[in-house]
């Protein structure tokens, strides 16, 4: 087989020409093999499309380091330094400048593979293969290597030829590593997800993806700016992967202040993945070669949070697929946001259809007052008695006006400003039909302004009041008293019981009479002041509601 109909291109640098010889016999024919002397002769010779280089540790007027730098500046081609003794700091050095690994030429001559520094995917143990010589052929996507007959043998290959080998093409099979299947998997099943579905398809997702990339996490974090926090939203986590058998820290917090996470600033906030080594102390951040892989998952220009892989060692991220997790990230992003957008149209939904039933029952406290007026003046014919009938009746379209307004809004409360509490008390008495039922107060005068919704607190004074007569009587005695920290609206009623205390601001909750949503309408506007409401006994033995202006 010539060159130009290999599968696979080899560029191995070596001064030994034994070696080189040896290296030639173990690759081909499946793989054709540029075998040079010297690093000025790797240099000329690496125009073509390599797979892969390999290099001796020990050249002739070359470092393997100069030679590494020179040869993957602009390229992501795998390297393997070729070394004949085990060497500490070799390897670290190594594997700081971003060598794929390291391999050793094993020292006994009945050894059938080397030794690796495992700095990338452990090699096959040694002993399965029965390889001789490298004339077999080999699948970069089923990562194995078809063993061919002892007749093929033209060159008696040096030890751990045939390991050198088994490494190189488990390096090009990652690096040829296509995770496109899985993408389009991903994308059918989150494209026909039902709304309850989402959640559990993301996950199924993130967990396919990470079987296939064979890691150890797969996580999916949201970003907001505005807190600086990455939030875990979903994650798969391999829990039979013990952690004393890992390299890395597996990301385990929920939220990641942004500032702290690998490369944030770096590469993530400029929309760049993040290729982060956790088992070193001086990785770069760069989108290359490393335990954390970081993709950015960009909406509508602007960062919305990362997809992120982790595995158990250092391991080369080919740009394919970065840009196939980029794609997966965003699809889920966008799904993601789809369904958030979708439950909040149905909880908005869900707030027009109570407001629509707040309207409904608040109306009825001035449509009262106009209608009793309206009859008086009828009976009597003396229409200086509609002046009530007018006020109520413009008080009905300015609460139409603000509780569509805030239906719109989606918000309980609107603007707020200084209000006095004995004006507000005073008003919403007037603001309901109470022609046999008395007010009393205590110490509201004195009382400090309260930051509040105006129209809001008003309708809360009513429907208290409103809810007394309805509960207590027409000839009710309500008494509002201020405390040192609010105000406690009680009435001579005969009360709530225990039992029922706990039940009574929920939609839809009578007692016995009434609308059911009084005191609904009370809790939501008191709640969007941001204070609180409690349920007790009066004095007189009644119901007594407190409001906490300040909890």
């Amino acid at each position: 087989m010539s060159s130009a109909e290999a599968s696979f291109q080899l560029l191995y640098i070596d001064a030994d020409a034994n070696r080189r010889e040896a290296v030639r016999g173990a690759f081909e024919p499946a793989w054709a093999v540029t075998a040079v002397e010297s690093g000025a002769a790797a240099t000329a010779a690496a125009d073509v499309a390599v797979d892969c280089f390999v290099a001796s540790a020990t050249l002739p007027e070359a470092t393997w380091q100069s030679l590494y730098e020179s040869l993957t500046a602009s390229s992501e081609v795998p390297f393997v330094l070729f070394a004949e003794e085990p060497d500490a700091d070799m390897v670290r050095q190594a594997f700081r400048l971003g060598v794929d690994d390291v391999v050793y030429t094993a020292s006994d001559s009945g050894a059938a593979t080397p030794t690796t520094a495992g700095l990338g995917s452990p090699t096959d143990p040694a002993g399965e293969s029965a390889v001789d010589t490298g004339t077999g052929s080999f699948n970069a996507e089923a990562m194995t290597v078809t063993e061919p007959s002892a007749a093929q043998s033209t060159v008696e290959p040096l030890d751990g030829v045939v390991g050198l080998r088994t490494r190189v093409e488990s390096l090009v099979a990652a690096q040829r590593l296509d995770i496109q299947d899985t993408t389009l998997d991903v994308s059918r099943s989150l494209m026909s997800a039902a709304i309850d579905e989402v959640d559990v398809k993301i996950e199924w997702a993130l967990q396919s993806l990470a079987t296939e990339l064979e890691a150890v996490q797969c996580l999916l974090y949201h970003y907001d700016d505005e807190t600086g926090l990455l939030t875990e939203d979903f994650g798969w986590r391999d829990t039979d992967a013990a952690a004393a058998d890992l390299a890395i820290e597996p990301l385990d917090d929920e939220e990641i202040p942004a500032a702290e996470f690998p490369g944030f600033a770096e590469r993530l906030e400029q929309f760049e993945a993040v290729c982060y080594d956790a088992t070193t102390d001086d990785s770069p951040f760069d989108a290359e070669t490393g335990t954390l892989l970081a993709v950015p998952i960009v909406i509508n220009w602007e960062l919305a949070g990362t997809l992120v892989v982790t595995t158990a060692t250092p391991r080369r991220w080919p740009e394919s697929v970065r840009q196939q997790l980029t794609s997966v990230g965003e699809f889920i992003g966008y799904t993601e946001r789809r369904r958030r957008r979708r439950a909040e149209l149905e909880r908005q939904n869900e707030r027009l259809e109570q407001f629509t039933s707040v309207i409904s029952h608040d109306l009825q406290n001035p449509l009262s007052v106009v209608t009793g007026y309206l009859e008086l003046a009828t009976e009597t014919g003396n229409v200086d008695r509609l002046a009530p009938a007018v006020d109520a009746a413009e008080r009905m379209e300015t609460m139409l006006n603000e509780l569509l307004t805030l239906a719109r809004e989606g918000r309980a409360v609107g603007d707020t400003e200084p209000v006095a509490i004995d004006t507000i008390v005073a008003n919403a008495w007037d603001g309901v039909d109470t022609p046999e039922a008395t007010l009393e107060t205590e110490a509201l005068t004195p009382m400090a302004m309260v930051e509040a919704d105006p129209t809001r607190l008003r309708e809360v004074f009513e429907n208290l009041f409103r809810n007394a007569i309805d509960h207590a009587g027409a000839d009710v005695t309500v008494t509002v008293r201020a405390t040192d920290n609010g105000v406690v609206v009680g009435d001579d009623g005969e009360g709530i019981p225990d039992d029922e205390q706990d039940a009574v601001f929920d939609h839809g909750y009578t007692g016995g009479g009434g609308t059911g949503l009084g005191l609904s309408i009370v809790e939501t506007i008191v709640e969007g002041h941001g204070w609180e409401i409690s349920l007790g006994d009066s004095e007189a033995g009644g119901a007594a509601f407190r409001i906490d202006f300040d909890p």
